[in-house]
């Protein structure tokens, strides 16, 4: 049940009896016993579930999110002062990321911090950058519908437009979006991955589409985010502890 609810973030009682084997009866006993304990939440009687409290907080200890601030918090403060652009860090949590690290640049014009803040993998940078970097049949367990929320008239909403987009994003190595999540924001992204390749997060930067518009627009960005994501890879593979470490 855990290990369903992370990858797709959203289930329903007929999902999870499918994917169980199990009576719809059965499904219900088993999400009310995970909404108790905080695995789940429910935000309506007969509605969805989602991804509750506990499950959040296993999501960020598995993927070493302490770490991960660690080694990105002095670097990425550093990049947003640079490009005096927002810089911030993210996590995959099913179909969705979720922003661990954040810090606005200090244009009187810019994109708020998004600490804390959860937004759709397939329409976001951040995840599309990591989605990228896994298997195929990994997004598929993910999509197991195809369906795709249109946050945005300029969402990519369609499936084989969606797999084309991460095509596009393993060919050049970096990941982009214009208004796809927010309306007049614009957003490119870097995978982190560790030793093996996988991927653990991405670093983004947030930008005004008034200064961001076009894929020329985003390649100086591509480039400096791609330079320090090499310095906070080599940070997170390291097997001597964080503490201590020069960043820079």
């Amino acid at each position: 049940m855990v290990q369903l609810m992370s990858q797709r973030g959203q289930l329903s009682v007929r999902e999870v009896a499918h994917e169980l084997g199990v009576a719809d009866s059965t499904a219900h006993r088993l999400l009310s016993a995970c909404r108790r304990v905080g695995f789940v939440r429910q935000e309506s009687v007969g509605g969805a579930y989602f991804a509750g409290p506990a499950l959040h907080e296993m999501a960020l200890a598995a993927s070493g999110a302490p770490r991960l601030r660690e080694a990105t918090g002095v670097l990425a403060l550093q990049t947003a002062q640079e490009l005096s652009e927002t810089v911030s860090v993210a996590i995959l949590e099913g179909r969705q990321c979720r922003f661990v690290e954040s810090f606005e640049g200090n244009r009187p014009i810019r994109v708020s911090s998004l600490l804390g803040q959860l937004h759709p993998a397939h329409a976001s940078s951040a995840g599309r950058a990591i989605l990228a970097r896994l298997g195929s049949d990994d997004v598929a367990r993910r999509y197991p519908t195809k369906m795709l929320e249109r946050r945005t008239d300029r969402t990519i909403a369609e499936w084989a437009a969606f797999e084309a987009e991460l095509d596009r994003t393993r060919n050049r190595g970096w990941a982009v979006e214009f208004g796809e999540v927010e309306a007049g924001i614009a957003s490119v992204s870097h995978v982190l991955t560790d030793s093996t390749g996988q991927p653990k997060a991405a670093m983004c930067v947030s930008v005004p589409m008034s200064r961001l518009t076009t894929g020329k627009d985003a390649l100086p960005l591509a480039n400096a985010l791609g330079s320090v994501a090499a310095q906070v890879q080599s940070l997170l593979r390291a097997s001597v502890p964080l503490n201590g470490v020069a960043l820079s």
